[in-house]
């Protein structure tokens, strides 16, 4: 039987051990999982407020139900996940890829080490094995995992394998991205687009892998005027393609943590915490060394993450200050995990529309809600919403399969244009007349531009749909400052160029396509200096 040689000499078999489902949870810091169950409970440490009841992904319900994520494989590319962690063994198979073998002194399929520490919080996120008296419990904790060690070795070709090489993934975990904080327009290599379109069209013998994305944590205001942020999760190309689920973030009050990047083409929210210190993070497993120095707790001696306050646990394999987009998305991989163990003929656009639909509607008096006639309820801050897993299978109880790449529908069409962007506080416009399209139900929008503005920080893009069902008008790039350099000085509303750059859209799902669609442009600097639009290209994809 394959199996993986730790480092202190025990064995990982090819099987995971056998799982029971769990009702009610005895592990001992479940009490503490806020994210799994909120009843406005009092923390481990008093410098974390309590949260409000209800802010959680409402998963005990499913558990009720018999369902644990047991026979999916999850997929987590990361920096490496401690493989021997006592919650995380149980669940671990040998499939994992380390590209590090060779010169971190790990089995090739060991992902481990000093450097696994982000990743070894994301796997207990979503695969910790609950009901076994230690520490926590996953979202979906018979759900088995295998890791990728990617982000300690980023090449293109350790991108691709890491995405698309085991055909057999259920659900993509993805807690990365480009660099947060520097508000330029970030495209991911071609690479990246391709194995992605590979993944949702070929994996699970053609019902594709699900991929799940963190959305950033880079709007962090900076020198920004009042109202304006840095990053927006759209000019990250990795978190902006039709075929990923983009996950936000809100804190346990129900609303967004302040590092939460907004964006068109965001899907979903997950919970998370300001930060471990001040405000309270994400309970979960940590990363363990020979003298306890890796991880979060007490974080290797790191000054962000002091051992001194009393704020963090005493066992040191578990931490509770994991926070930011990346522990978010983790909570949609599991929950994605447990609907997929139910319905596991489910391909990976069915799982997108059944997030959205079943998504649940925080912080509803914010402004950027907005509602149509399809019913659906849509945030550039929030998505569809935050997600629900027990909502999440109660529709997919009645739900119809729509097929998976094979029946994707595609309709584009492109201009070369020459449309002064106006200056004067007006919206210019471009209008975009769609007939035939035979899209009937918009699933994702991608709009692709082009500008010549040399400083395109001062830009807001907005698009309009056709009256019909009802017009809804969506930002999709605001003005903002550029910062350069490791510390982000040096701001600039000159950023990089508009060139090719994507831009997705979510939040027309169910709209048909036919009609004419508007881009709205407009330069808020009344000043020089000016430019023009000069290319766009619109991809509709639905059914």
């Amino acid at each position: 039987m394959n199996q993986i040689l730790l480092p202190n000499g025990s064995k990982i078999p090819y099987s995971p051990e056998s799982c029971n489902p769990i009702t009610s949870p005895n592990d001992s810091l479940f009490p503490y999982q806020w994210h799994l169950k909120n009843t406005g409970q009092a923390m481990y440490s008093p410098i974390h407020p309590a949260g409000v009841a209800g802010n959680d992904i409402n998963v005990v319900p499913t558990w009720s139900m018999g369902l644990s994520g047991k026979g999916t494989l999850v997929s987590i590319v990361d920096d490496g996940v401690v493989l021997e962690h006592e919650d995380l063994q149980p669940n671990a198979t040998a499939a994992s890829i380390n590209f590090l073998y060779g010169t971190n002194g790990l089995a090739s399929n060991d992902p481990g080490g000093s450097l696994a520490n982000h990743g070894t919080s994301v796997a207990g996120v979503i695969s910790a094995r609950g009901g076994n008296n230690l520490g926590i419990t996953g979202v979906a904790p018979c759900s088995e995992f295998l890791v990728y060690n990617y982000l300690s070795k980023s090449t293109d070709s350790n991108m691709t394998q890491s995405l698309t090489e085991n055909k057999s993934v259920f659900v993509s975990n993805n807690s990365w991205g480009s660099e947060d904080g520097s508000g330029n327009y970030q495209r991911a290599p071609n690479s990246f687009y391709t194995a992605i379109e590979s993944g949702i069209a070929n994996n699970r013998e053609g019902k594709g892998t699900v991929y799940v994305w963190a959305a950033g944590n880079g709007a962090g205001t900076f020198g920004e005027p009042a109202g304006t942020e840095v990053d927006n999760s759209n000019y990250d190309g990795y978190t902006s393609h039709y075929g990923i689920i983009t996950v936000a973030g809100a804190l346990n009050t129900g609303v967004r943590a302040a590092f939460s990047e907004k964006g068109s083409n965001l899907w979903l929210t997950g919970y998370t915490g300001r930060d471990g210190n001040v405000n309270t993070g994400i309970t979960t497993t940590d990363n363990i060394g020979a003298n306890l120095e890796w991880g979060y707790n007490p974080g290797g001696g790191d000054t962000a993450y002091p051992d001194t306050s009393g704020f963090n646990y005493p066992d040191r394999k578990y931490t509770s200050s994991f926070n930011g987009t990346s522990a978010a998305a983790p909570m949609i991989t599991g929950v994605v995990s447990l609907l997929l163990e139910k319905y596991p003929t489910f391909t990976w656009r069915d799982v997108k529309k059944i997030l959205a639909k079943s998504a649940k509607k925080i912080d509803p008096s914010n402004t950027s809600w907005v509602t149509t006639t399809p019913g659906i309820d849509f945030s550039t801050i929030y998505g569809f919403g935050a997600v629900d897993a027990e909502k999440t299978l109660q529709t997919a109880a009645s739900w119809t399969s729509l097929g998976g790449s094979a029946n994707l529908k595609t309709w584009s069409t492109e201009g070369t244009v020459n449309l002064a962007i106006d200056q004067s506080g007006s919206f210019s416009t471009q209008s975009i007349a769609v007939s035939g399209s035979q899209i009937t139900k918009i699933e994702s929008i991608k709009l692709i531009l082009t500008s010549n503005h040399p400083s395109p920080g001062e830009i807001r893009i907005q698009v309009q749909s056709p009256t019909s069902p009802v017009t809804r008008t969506i930002e999709i790039h605001e003005p903002h400052l550029c910062y350069s350099g490791e510390k982000k000085t040096l701001p600039t509303k000159d950023c990089s160029a508009m060139t090719n750059q994507f831009f997705e859209i979510s939040g027309y799902l169910d709209f048909p396509v036919d009609g004419t669609w508007k881009i709205l442009i407009k330069d808020e600097n009344n000043g020089t200096p000016t430019g023009n639009l000069t290319y766009y290209k619109i991809i509709f994809y639905g059914s």
